[in-house]
C-alpha cells in the first residue's frame, strides 16, 4: 500500500431506520465478544504470516512473482477450509478465493474482502523475526539495540495514540510484512469469528488473497466476473478510521529519441550526426522540477521519470504521472508532450521520434457508489471509531478492481512505517478493524440487492 495523505472527516447520513441500526448494535452481545481473545488470535495469526517471505520481484513477468507467495496461498488455502469457508480455490497465479455462505433469510448484497499476500521491494522479508511488545507505555520500542534500530513518537508519530496496545516490530535487517499481512490476519480472524458464532446473522461473503500489490501485477490476473461479488473493500490502510476512498490518476509514458551516432565524433560537425543520448537528456531536464515528486504534496501531482534507456542510435525514456483529477492529468501531459515537442524541435538531424501515453488505473473516487463508502463510516461510527476520509497519493488495488467493475475502497489495518525497517503493526488498531468488517457485515445484511 502506498503512502496516504490528507485526511477529512465526513458526517454520514444514517442508512437504515433507527430500529434496524438499533438491532444491528446487538451483535457483540449476542455473540459475547472478547476484545482480549481477538487480539490473541490477530497476534498468533499475524506473527505466523510474515515469516512467510512473500516478498514480490520486479525482475519477472510471472504472477506471482516469487515462490513465497504460492507457499502461503496454499497455507491460506487450509486455514480457510479449517473454518468453514467453501468454494475454497488457489489459481495458477496464486490468488486465492473463498466463500461464506449467508446465514440469513435475507437477500442481501455480496460483499468481498481483499488483501494482498506481498511484502515490499525496499528491505528484505526473509527470516523475518517478529517481536511483540505488550502494552506499550511511551518512550522508544528497540527493534534492534545493535543496529540503534528504534522507533518512537519523533521518529513515528502515530505511537503518540498508541499508549497501552500491543506493537509488533520485526527485529532488524528485514521489514516486518505488516503491509499487509496486518489485512491477512483480520480477514482470517473474521473468517474464524463468523464460523465460532453462527449465531451472527449474515448475506454471502466473498474472501481474496492476492499476489504481487507492491509491483501492481496481482489483480490484474483477477476474474472479477466469476468472483460473484457486488461490492468489496480492501483491508490493507493504515491508522485508525482510515477510509480510502480516492487515489491518484495514474498514466505512464514512453518517450523514444532517435538518432546517427554512428559518426566519429572527430567528424561530427557537418554530418548527420545527431546525439539520442542528449535528446534524452534534454528532455528530462525540460520536465518541469515544480511538478516532480520532492515538490508536491497534499493533492497536487508529479510527474517522473523511472528510466533512461539507451541501444546503439536509440534512446528510450519511460516515466509516470500522477494526479487526482482528469484536468491536473491532463495538465500533465501536456507538460510531457511540450517538452518532447521542445527536443524534437531542436534535432532536426534527429532519425525518430515517439511519445506514447498508457492509462495505468484511476481515480477510484469516480466509480465507488455513495453506499459503499457511507456504510464503511458507520460501521465506525457504531464503533465509536471517528472515520476519516483519505485520499491516497497512489494507487491500491481497489483502485484497479473499481475500474474492472468491483467498486472497492480501502479500511485501514494497522500497518505503520510501511515498506521499511521500521515497519510496525498496532494490535488494538488491527481488533478494531475486525470489528469494523464485523460491523460492516452485519450493515451489508440489511441493505437491498443492487440492480442487475
Amino acid at each position: 500500500m502506498n503512502k496516504l495523505v490528507k485526511t477529512a472527516v465526513f458526517a454520514t447520513a444514517a442508512l437504515l431506520p433507527l430500529a434496524a441500526q438499533a438491532q444491528n448494535m446487538d451483535w457483540k452481545s449476542v455473540t459475547r465478544y472478547d476484545k482480549a481473545d481477538a487480539k490473541k488470535q490477530l497476534t498468533e495469526r499475524f506473527t505466523k504470516y510474515v515469516t512467510f517471505d512473500t516478498q514480490s520481484s520486479d525482475q519477472t513477468d510471472k504472477v506471482p512473482s516469487t515462490p513465497g507467495q504460492t507457499k502461503m496461498a496454499k497455507a491460506l488455502v487450509k486455514e480457510l477450509k479449517k473454518y468453514g469457508a467453501k468454494n475454497v480455490k488457489v489459481d495458477k497465479h496464486s490468488i486465492v478465493t473463498g466463500e461464506i455462505p449467508s446465514n440469513s433469510a435475507r437477500q442481501s448484497p455480496v460483499v468481498a474482502f481483499f488483501a494482498h499476500m506481498d511484502t515490499a521491494l525496499e528491505a528484505s522479508g526473509k527470516d523475518v523475526k517478529p517481536q511483540v511488545h505488550k502494552n506499550y507505555q511511551g518512550g522508544d520500542i528497540v527493534i534492534n539495540a545493535a543496529q540503534n534500530l528504534v522507533i518512537n513518537p519523533a521518529n513515528s508519530p502515530q505511537l503518540s495514540r498508541a499508549r497501552g496496545h500491543d506493537i509488533v516490530t520485526a527485529s532488524g535487517g528485514t521489514l516486518l510484512g505488516a503491509d499487509d499481512k496486518t489485512g491477512v490476519a483480520v480477514i482470517m480472524t473474521l473468517v474464524q469469528y463468523l464460523y465460532d458464532h453462527p449465531e451472527m446473522e449474515h448475506g454471502t461473503i466473498k474472501i481474496a488473497f492476492t499476489p504481487d500489490e507492491e509491483i501492481g501485477a496481482g489483480v490484474e490476473k483477477f476474474d472479477v466476473a466469476s468472483f460473484g461479488a457486488d461490492y468489496a473493500y480492501t483491508v490493507d490502510g493504515m491508522d485508525l478510521g482510515q477510509l480510502t476512498d480516492e487515489t491518484f490518476n495514474a498514466k505512464a509514458f514512453t518517450a523514444v529519441f532517435e538518432g546517427m551516432r554512428a559518426v566519429h565524433p572527430g567528424e561530427a560537425m557537418n554530418s548527420a550526426f545527431s546525439d539520442n543520448v542528449l535528446m534524452a537528456s534534454d528532455f528530462h531536464t525540460l520536465l518541469p522540477r515544480h511538478r516532480r515528486p520532492e515538490s508536491t504534496a497534499g493533492r497536487r501531482g508529479f510527474i517522473l521519470v523511472d528510466s533512461i534507456t539507451t541501444q546503439g542510435d536509440r534512446t528510450e525514456v519511460k516515466g509516470i504521472l500522477r494526479a487526482f483529477s482528469d484536468e491536473e492529468t491532463q495538465d500533465l501531459v501536456n507538460e510531457v508532450t511540450r517538452a518532447f515537442n521542445t527536443v524534437k524541435g531542436m534535432n532536426y538531424k534527429g532519425t525518430g521520434f515517439s511519445l506514447t501515453f498508457t492509462d495505468q488505473y484511476k481515480n477510484m473516487k469516480t466509480l465507488l457508489p455513495r453506499q459503499v463508502v457511507a456504510l464503511a463510516e458507520l460501521a465506525m461510527k457504531n464503533e465509536e471509531i471517528t472515520p476519516a476520509l483519505t485520499a491516497a497519493r497512489g494507487g491500491t488495488d481497489g483502485s484497479a478492481l473499481s475500474v474492472m467493475g468491483l467498486p472497492t475502497p480501502d479500511i485501514f489495518a494497522g500497518q505503520f512505517n510501511i515498506h521499511s525497517e521500521r515497519e510496525y503493526a498496532d494490535v488494538d488498531v488491527m481488533e478494531a478493524s475486525l470489528r469494523t468488517l464485523l460491523r460492516l457485515v452485519s450493515l451489508w445484511n440489511m441493505q437491498e440487492l443492487p440492480a442487475r
